[in-house]
This record gives structure tokens, C-alpha cells and sequence, in this order.
């Protein structure tokens, strides 16, 4: 449960002990009737005037205070106080026949004025209690509300003054207020005391008439507390105004007292407290300044050691390429101290052939609107070069900044020296040129070992089992042989056969005569025949001969691709089909091998153990070429190469 401000909590013994004055008051009735004052007139102008001036002032304040942003609750405030003090004032100058008015019309005249300017303050108070929802309010509809309630006050006024007899009588001359009065005071009493029941609910602050979402000090406040004990107060001054018999009695008086009180409890809850809040704000503000300025002073003192033992290099320059801030970490590497730099050009860390140039980059990179980029980050384009005091060069990796400080901009270098790390990436190059050289030279031997051992393989070994088994089948014909040595010549003869056979797929696995004799097209054909017969997987192979016309080098290359892929096809793939595709241009030949399999995991390529991949990938390399592999699990692979043919 929400708890009470102190604010209410005195509002309540506020509107308490006025209470019980006033009933002490009401137990003395018979006595203060006979109570007349001496001056009514004047009293009564100089208390209601006071309650106008208020009233003016929270239309005032609903109105002007934030400018042309409000809301329905600020626009409907302002004009029904507007309105109230409007017929206030033309209930005052109507009392007690005024000058100009005549004396038998005037009560009447004036009673009405009060109900109409009563029930304006009760119901707009009942408004504020009840808090409906709000909704801003553009200046042209804020303006139509003021102008329509205008022309309603001034319509009422005529009808008064011109028909007063047509609207119900208030007060009679010699007998006093009519029931008619009464009962219209006796509502507004139970308006006020439910107002006053409402707002003693607890809750949180009013505000109506916002500048804008979550603006503070741009919304107008008002404070539950002070309506509450207003509403408490012009219930009691209700009724007074109902008791009394004439204009001079007491009571009058009394009524406009607890009257003027509840006019000063609204202009605390809506007038003072929206005056108070932007000196408040103001204070705050300064405070807060205090504590931003101590806040920031610090930041800049962190900054400024986070800048002086920063490893990397730091210096910023202005729009003319003067040096303003540099730190320790910049000058070391340039060989300088700091107060050497400060102030200098920054051309004096520059190489004199790249100052032109790298002026010009600054002021693009500024006239771009970026806040940031890298400056020489390509290993192979060292542009960013500096040069130290000594006149010795070196390479600089950088990134720039840029930001405008007062209408200027400046820019803000961090760097680094990178020598050793150019010289390491030099090193590695030259060490990956010389692995590169060695691994063709090695493919390159591996051929000719292979060629060379397909062909004693096929030429000596294969010639002497042929041989030998020409001998064997001389050997069948003799008449004189048994029966047991022919099934054994017999199983000689299948096993040379065997072994013949054997010999030619060893010998064309090391370097297929198809190759040399034919050419990479023919190889590629009985290559996939063969795979075909071996495995019982459907290859398809779309080339053709014109394509595939190519030198030795690269149709072994190429063979040993597409051999090693069909290999891998075979045994981590599972697949039903595959297909070996080549396009060829002037200058380039495309081809791509591509299953239907279970494809390779991310994992699985990045095993250093696989060299069927990375032999692939070698052999390309070699050639200058693209190696490309496209895998999904569940989705087959494809492997894609490009190899320049110039």
C-alpha cells in the first residue's frame, strides 16, 4: 500500500481544524446572524478580487508556462480558470447593486454569475481528481477551446443582463436566497467533499501539459495535497454562502475567507510548485554540472596516463598537420622526445616522398565523414612508412580517426612498428615459395618414378609372364602328359593369367598408358570406365577431346586430381553417383567434380591429416590455379578448380 506524503498528512489536519472552526461557527449561528458588517461592499471586492487575481494566474501558468506544447488537461485547466475569474469578476461588480445596475436585479444578477463561475471551479477541480486520460493538443485545437469558452462566458453574461427573468430565480428581494440557490449550493458541497475524497486517495502526483515524453521540469505539475484541502475549503464556504440572509450578513464574509483560502491552496498545488521547479531544475542542474565537471576532470586524467604508458604509438594532429599530442611510446619509436614533437609537422616523421602524397589521403579521409579506417594494413603495400630521427626507415601498421572539436577537425594516428613482423612475414613467404618448389619437384619426381616402374612393370615383367605363358600352353600340347600334370599346367596357365592381369591395373594405377598414348581425355574415359566396372558407381563425364589437348605437366596434374577424387569418393562418400565436368575458354580451363554422397564435415577439412585435400590443392597451387571444395552434410561435395592455360 502506498504511503502519504507528509504534504497530505498536513493537508488533512489543515482541513481539519478549519472543519471544526467552522462547525464551532455553525453551533454559534443564531448569534453571528445578527452579525452585520459595516462595509460589505468593500470587503467582499477586496476578498473576491484577490480570488480573480489567483484564478488568473493558474490560467497563466496552464497556459504560457511551457510554451505551445500542452495537453487536454493543461488547455481545459486554463480556460475553465479563465472563465471562473471572467464571471467572478461580473459577480462582483453585479453585488449589492453596483453603479449602472438596478438595485431590485442585481442579487439575482450576481448569484447567477457565482453558481456558473462555482460549478466551472468544482467540476474542473473533479476533473483533475479523477485524472481521465490525456492526449496532446495541437496550438489550433488550444486555441478553439479558449475561444469557445470565451464566446459560452460572454453568451452567459448576455443572457443575464438582458434575460435575467428567464432563468431561475436565485434571491428575492426582502426574503433572501431562493431554494433553487440552496439546492445548487447544497450539489456543489457534494461535488467538492467527493473531489476532496478523491484526491485524499493515495497516488502519485498530477501532471498535464508535457513538452514532451520524459522531459523533466518541461510538465505541469500539480501537487494532490493543496487541491485536496482547496476542495475541502470551498465545500465549507458552500456552505456559507447557503445560510446567509442578505448581502451585509457575517456570513458573506465568512464564506469569501474560506473562499480565498481554498484560491490560495490551488495556487500552491498548480502555481507555486511549477514556479518553484525551474529554479529547482536550475539548482539541480548546476549540481549536476559541479559533479560532471569533477567527473570530467578526471576522465581526462585517466585518459591522459592511459595515453602515456599505451604500448602502440599516439599522436593527433590538427587540420594543418601540426602535431598537438603525442605520447612517450609515439617519440620512442620515432627517436625523439616528446617536447620535440609537440608542435611540429608531422611531415618530420614522414618520408620526404610520401608527404604530398600522404597529405592529400589526411584530408580525403576527412572530407569522406568517416570517424575511422586502418592505414596500412596490407602486408603487401607498406604505404604508411615512417622515418626516425636518424633518417632510417620502417613500416607502420596505423589506424586514423577523426573528429571536429568547435567547429575544427583534428585526427588522432595510432600505430605501431612492424619491421620484425614484416621480416617474419617476408621469412614465411620465401619458406612457403621453397616448400611450394619442393613439393612440384617432388610430384614432378614421383611421376617419373611412376612412369618409369609402369613401364619395366609393362615392358620387362609383363613381357616374361606373357612369355612364360606361351611357353606353358606349348607345354598343354605334349600327348605324354597325365592327366594330373595337365590340371596342373592347367592352374599354372589361370594363375599367370592372374598374375598378367594383375600387373596391367598395377602398372596403369602408377601412370596409365592412355595418358602417353592418348592423351588426358582418353585417360580420363578409361579412368571412369574402370571406376565404374570396380566400384558400381554411375560416372559421367562431359569433355571432350579438343578440350582436354593440354601438355604433359598438366594433363598428369590433372589426372591425379580427378583420380585422387574418385578415391575419396569411394571411401568417405557413400555416394551413388558422380560427374566430372570441364569448360574451357582461351584462357582458362574450368572443371568440377561433384557427388551425390554424405559430404564432408567443416572438421574434417581442417584435419591436418588430410592429404588427399591437400595434395589436390598442392598440385594446383602449383599450376597457379583455384581450388575450391563445397561440401554440405547431407548434400554431396563438389570440388571446383580453375587453372590458368597462359
Amino acid at each position: 500500500m502506498a504511503h502519504d506524503n507528509p504534504g497530505m498528512v498536513k493537508a488533512r489536519w489543515t482541513a481539519g481544524l478549519l472543519a471544526l472552526l467552522s462547525i464551532v461557527l455553525w453551533l454559534n449561528h443564531a448569534t453571528l446572524s445578527t452579525i452585520q458588517m459595516p462595509a460589505p461592499l468593500p470587503v467582499h471586492t477586496v476578498l473576491e478580487t484577490i480570488t480573480i487575481v489567483i484564478f488568473t494566474s493558474v490560467f497563466i501558468v496552464c497556459w504560457n508556462a511551457f510554451g505551445g506544447a500542452r495537453k487536454k488537461s493543461s488547455v481545459i485547466l486554463a480556460v475553465a480558470f479563465l472563465c471562473t475569474a471572467i464571471l467572478g469578476f461580473m459577480h462582483a461588480i453585479s453585488f449589492q447593486g453596483m453603479p449602472g445596475f438596478p438595485d431590485a436585479a442585481d442579487m439575482h444578477k450576481s448569484l447567477l454569475f457565482w453558481l456558473l463561475s462555482r460549478s466551472f471551479i468544482a467540476t474542473t477541480l473533479l476533473g483533475l481528481a479523477l485524472a481521465p486520460e490525456d492526449s496532446e493538443v495541437s496550438p489550433t485545437q488550444a486555441y478553439f477551446v479558449l475561444i469557445a469558452g470565451l464566446i459560452a462566458t460572454a453568451g452567459w453574461m448576455m443572457m443575464v443582463f438582458a434575460l435575467p427573468h428567464l432563468l431561475p430565480l436565485t434571491y428575492i428581494q426582502g426574503e433572501g436566497q431562493t431554494s433553487f440557490k440552496i439546492a445548487c449550493e447544497a450539489g456543489l458541497i457534494a461535488i467538492n467533499l467527493f473531489t476532496a475524497y478523491q484526491l485524499n486517495k493515495p497516488g502519485k502526483a498530477i501532471s498535464a501539459g508535457s513538452a514532451g515524453p520524459g522531459k523533466q521540469g518541461e510538465r505541469l505539475q500539480i501537487e494532490r495535497a493543496p487541491l485536496f484541502l482547496a476542495a475541502t475549503l470551498l465545500a465549507i464556504s458552500e456552505g456559507y454562502f447557503a445560510i446567509y440572509a442578505d448581502g451585509n450578513d457575517v456570513f458573506v464574509a465568512i464564506g469569501h475567507v474560506f473562499q480565498l483560502l481554498a484560491a490560495i491552496a490551488i495556487y500552491r498545488g498548480m502555481v507555486s510548485v511549477n514556479i518553484h521547479t525551474p529554479y529547482a531544475s536550475l539548482a539541480e542542474t548546476s549540481q549536476n554540472l559541479a559533479r560532471s565537471a569533477a567527473e570530467l576532470s578526471m576522465e581526462r586524467e585517466r585518459l591522459s596516463r592511459m595515453i602515456d604508458t599505451a604500448i602502440d604509438g599516439i599522436i593527433t594532429i590538427n587540420e594543418s598537420q601540426s602535431i598537438i599530442l603525442v605520447n612517450p611510446a609515439a617519440a620512442a619509436t620515432f627517436g625523439y622526445e616528446v617536447d620535440d614533437l609537440m608542435g611540429a609537422s608531422l611531415d618530420l616523421v614522414l618520408p620526404e616522398r610520401h608527404r604530398k602524397v600522404h597529405g592529400k589521403h589526411v584530408q580525403q579521409f576527412g572530407e569522406t565523414g568517416e570517424t575511422r579506417r586502418k592505414m596500412g594494413g596490407n602486408f603487401e603495400d607498406f604505404y604508411v612508412t615512417g622515418v626516425k630521427a636518424n633518417g632510417d626507415e620502417f613500416p607502420i601498421e596505423a589506424s586514423i580517426s577523426s573528429q571536429i572539436e568547435n567547429g575544427k577537425r583534428f585526427y588522432t594516428v595510432i600505430f605501431r612498428d612492424i619491421t620484425e613482423r614484416k621480416v617474419a612475414k617476408e621469412k614465411m613467404a620465401l619458406y612457403h615459395d621453397e616448400l611450394t618448389q619442393l613439393s612440384a619437384a617432388l610430384q614432378s619426381i614421383r611421376e617419373e618414378e611412376r612412369k618409369h616402374i609402369a613401364r619395366e612393370l609393362h615392358d620387362d615383367l609383363g613381357q616374361l609372364l606373357a612369355a612364360l605363358r606361351m611357353d606353358l600352353s606349348l607345354l598343354q600340347r605334349d600327348s605324354v602328359l597325365t592327366g594330373k600334370t595337365q590340371q596342373t599346367i592347367n592352374s599354372m596357365d589361370q594363375l599367370l593369367l592372374t598374375s598378367i592381369t594383375t600387373l596391367r591395373r598395377i602398372a596403369t594405377d602408377l601412370r596409365p598408358r592412355a595418358l602417353d598414348e592418348g592423351g588426358l581425355y582418353f585417360a580420363l574415359q578409361t579412368l571412369q570406365k574402370d571406376f565404374s566396372q570396380r566400384h558400381g558407381i554411375a560416372c559421367d563425364l562431359q569433355a571432350n577431346e579438343e578440350q582436354l589437348a593440354l601438355d604433359d605437366t598438366r594433363s598428369t596434374a590433372i589426372f591425379r586430381i580427378v583420380q585422387e577424387s574418385l578415391t575419396n569418393v569411394v571411401r568417405h562418400a557413400d555416394a551413388t553417383e558422380v560427374q566430372i565436368s570441364f569448360e574451357r575458354t582461351p584462357d582458362t580451363l574450368s572443371f568440377s567434380i561433384t557427388d551425390n554422397g554424405k559430404g564432408i564435415e567443416a572438421d574434417e577439412m581442417r584435419k591436418s591429416r588430410s592429404f588427399g585435400l591437400v595434395g589436390m590443392r598442392e598440385r594446383v597451387k602449383a599450376m597457379h590455379g583455384e581450388f575450391l571444395v563445397d561440401s554440405q552434410p547431407g548434400e554431396g561435395t563438389e570440388l571446383k578448380i580453375n587453372l590458368p592455360l597462359s
